[in-house]
């Protein structure tokens, strides 16, 4: 689990599937991470990994070209991985938010992958919920941090059902031009052997 911070394995895996050893890489030491590393050079020996998570962390690294290669290098072939970043997406610092990226951006990124199936995984209801709540918070707090805080919270619970339109709208052909984030699940080649 890639850029897990406190989460590592808060992943719902089949009862029936074979045992897995997770283990979490971030920057930091939070309190479920295994390895401290940086994504830019992954410790780990090369053709050595079944599967590597990504969730919402692309669009905090330097180079997120860079975080894939050394993803692809600790694959075994034939290992996957599944990557999950944000597009329309407040901005979001930790501590620095750098990046957004489209489906077909993400696509691009993993280009080194076979794709198994990549898409948007919030509607256009989620992803504009989530901007109106913001919006509406920055608009009513007069610049004052601790009452945009407050109208945040309230403004999720006031709007919180216009995400459930995406129930209707969320399949729509068009529904693509304003969504959330993008995930991409892709596998490394099967015939790729990697030495170094």
């Amino acid at each position: 689990d890639l850029g897990c911070k406190s989460m590592r394995g808060g992943y719902a895996f089949s009862a029936d599937a074979k045992p897995i050893r997770l283990f979490g890489l971030d920057l930091q030491a939070y309190e479920n991470v295994d390895v401290v590393a940086d994504g830019h050079a992954i410790p780990i020996k090369c053709n050595s990994l079944d599967v590597v998570l990504c969730v919402s962390v692309l669009e905090y690294v330097r180079n997120p070209g860079e975080v894939l290669n050394e993803v692809f290098r600790v694959l075994k072939p034939g290992g996957l991985i599944y990557l999950s970043v944000p597009f329309v997406f407040r901005y979001a610092p930790d501590p620095d938010d750098l990046y957004r990226f489209s489906v077909r951006g993400i696509q691009v990124l993993c280009g080194s992958f076979e794709k198994i199936q990549s898409g948007f995984n919030r509607g256009p209801a989620s992803t504009i919920c989530d901007l109106l709540v913001h919006f509406n918070a920055i608009l009513f707090c007069f610049n004052n941090r601790r009452v945009y805080n407050l109208l945040v919270d309230l403004f999720q619970w006031a709007l919180f059902w216009i995400k459930y339109i995406d129930r209707w709208i969320g399949h729509y052909n068009m529904a693509h031009i304003i969504h959330n984030g993008a995930f991409f699940l892709g596998r490394k080649p099967i015939e790729f052997i990697q030495t170094k």
